[in-house]
């Protein structure tokens, strides 16, 4: 099977414990508030955002979450404006960013990833009143292997920045494949809530690119 076409931008879904008091917003360019945040607190990652997300935390503060794209810095074919990703999760302080946790991938050869923004999800699964945030992608390519969809879970466990996990669905190339899962050291040992989470999150961008 191949996958050329993706899930339209249309919207991030947001669940959130309304107990917890956790407010989150999803911007997109056409937002005034877009232009807002990038006025008020600029553009910290390469590119442009192709979503911007903030979410208020009680008692530890206010986060921005960058989901940017820019022009591939390296030679790509797959697709005739290939893109690099760049995001990145930033602590607002006193009218400032403070870095909590980066992503990068980039676009390469036949190789192109791309944001499952409909799967992009910010949620507090456990209930411990912080909030998880759920970063969807796919790695589209030309070729016979099986191709990664990747949910990149990111947690406050406690330590100075948020701690990355991983779950990745290998979607098969060729129908006598299986499709397979793998679940990195981190994700084995998230709390079960957030874990099933993340599984839905995979089962349903998967289901939704068939």
């Amino acid at each position: 099977m191949i996958y050329r076409k993706l899930l339209p931008v249309v919207a991030c879904m947001i669940s959130l414990s309304s107990f917890a008091q956790i407010r989150t917003g999803v911007y997109f360019s056409s937002d005034k508030k877009y232009n807002e945040i990038i006025e008020n607190l600029g553009n910290p990652l390469a590119g442009n955002p192709v979503m911007i997300v903030t979410s208020f935390v009680p008692n530890n503060g206010s986060y921005v979450w960058y989901l940017n794209e820019s022009k591939a810095e390296k030679e790509a074919y797959l697709d005739d404006r290939p893109k690099d990703l760049h995001a990145g999760i930033f602590l607002e302080d006193h009218g400032g960013l403070i870095p909590q946790v980066t992503f990068k991938d980039f676009a390469k050869g036949l190789s192109q990833p791309k944001y499952l923004i409909n799967f992009c999800e910010v949620a507090d699964a456990d209930e411990d009143y912080f909030p998880e945030f759920y970063l969807t992608y796919f790695e589209e390519s030309d070729g016979l292997d099986a191709k990664p969809l990747k949910v990149i879970v990111y947690t406050n466990t406690g330590q100075e920045k948020l701690t990355k996990s991983k779950i990745t669905g290998w979607i098969p190339f060729q129908e006598e494949d299986q499709y397979r899962e793998e679940r990195d050291a981190n994700f084995k040992v998230l709390p079960k809530a957030i874990r099933l989470k993340a599984e839905k999150i995979l089962k349903d961008a998967k289901d939704g690119m068939n």
